[in-house]
């Protein structure tokens, strides 16, 4: 894929410079690094990872680049000598890579450090690109499904204990809660949503204070082991609310109405507006920065949000995708809800990964 990606731009290698905290430099490669190193991709299928003398094994061992040589082999310890500055041994290094490649055209993603690019600039011709592991990495592997399911396996084992013990008094103290029993099987989530309130009108507030009548719980954990995320929310009820609880109710049947839709060769567009649709019908409009006022959805993998998206554009949800379905209502005098199940696209359906009940009320 990348091959003919090169082909189609009439370059001869593209790189990459980063670490695994990047996903498409981890999708690339599969070797996990927390200092940036390099990855060259080339039209004829070739690539190689360029690393430290100290990750030369390791990277034999667990990256999936065919060629891996480190600085050293390339003689960067005696080009720091006698350059003296260490990025500009390295840029000579790797200049020097290309060129033994015959390197006539490069393609640089956006994401490219622009010290890195600029060097280039002087030595190739140039194509800045838009990264095309972002597009690759939207449909997912067998392996990648089964990795996302395993997070999603966690993150309702974690709400299912949160249910069974819930006796928490503050959005801090149920995040704090979330976040360690996670941590404790192998997950991180970080910034997890426990917002009470009138607070819950805004989506992405994560949470402060006292929790009141309900708490929307939004949970997207990572798995240490492999990286692959999942994302879920529920909107649990701690006391009678007529106005949320009608609110949550049609964003209820406005998600499983999007499920219902999702399959191979879908508009995600129209799932959206489906969406839109049966929310307006429950008369819950649109309105100055209120109500149903985010997509329905995103991809999911090495990120918590990736392509493809749910929402105003149209995109064709192919099987192997890998979504969320997260309708929400959100009103500043009321509070807001929302739903979330992370789905996977079947040629005739969707699977649910993340299925649990949709009314809580303790």
């Amino acid at each position: 894929m990348i091959a003919k990606f090169l082909r189609e731009h009439d370059a001869d290698f593209i790189i990459l410079h980063g670490s695994s905290k990047n996903a498409n430099f981890y999708y690339a490669t599969k070797f996990k690094t927390s200092d940036p190193i390099t990855y060259i991709a080339g039209i004829d299928g070739s690539d190689i990872l360029l690393v430290p003398e100290m990750e030369k094994r390791r990277a034999e061992r667990e990256s999936r680049v065919k060629e891996v040589v480190s600085l050293n082999d390339l003689g960067y310890m005696e080009r720091l000598k006698e350059i003296k500055d260490a990025k500009k041994a390295y840029l000579d290094i790797l200049v020097s890579v290309l060129k033994e490649g015959r390197c006539r055209k490069l393609l640089l993603p956006e994401e490219l450090p622009t010290y890195i690019s600029f060097e280039l600039m002087k030595h190739f011709q140039v194509e800045v690109v838009k990264n095309p592991f972002t597009q690759l990495r939207m449909i997912k592997s067998s392996s990648e499904i089964e990795k996302i399911r395993d997070t999603s396996n966690a993150v309702v084992r974690c709400v299912k204990w949160v249910v069974e013990n819930f006796n928490f008094k503050t959005c801090e103290e149920l995040r704090r809660a979330v976040e360690l029993k996670l941590f404790s099987e192998g997950y991180l989530a970080e910034n997890t949503i426990a917002s009470s309130g009138k607070a819950s009108s805004d989506p992405h507030e994560i949470g402060r204070g006292r929790i009141e009548n309900h708490v929307v719980l939004d949970i997207f954990p990572r798995s240490v082991d492999h990286l692959y995320h999942s994302d879920f929310t529920r909107t649990i009820f701690l006391g009678k609310n007529p106005e949320l609880e009608e609110m949550y109710e049609a964003v209820v049947d406005a998600q499983e109405n999007a499920v219902g839709m999702i399959r191979d060769g879908v508009d995600a567009r129209d799932v959206h507006q489906r969406v839109k649709d049966v929310l307006n019908g429950y008369g819950f409009k649109t309105e100055k920065g209120e109500g149903f006022i985010h997509s329905t959805g995103h991809g999911i993998g090495l990120e918590v949000h990736e392509e493809p998206r749910i929402g105003e554009l149209s995109v064709e949800l192919k099987k192997g995708m890998v979504v969320t379905v997260e309708p929400g209502l959100y009103y500043s005098e009321i509070g807001g809800v929302r739903v979330e199940d992370t789905v996977v696209v079947r040629e005739k359906d969707c699977e649910v990964l993340t299925p649990f009940e949709k009314f809580l009320r303790l």
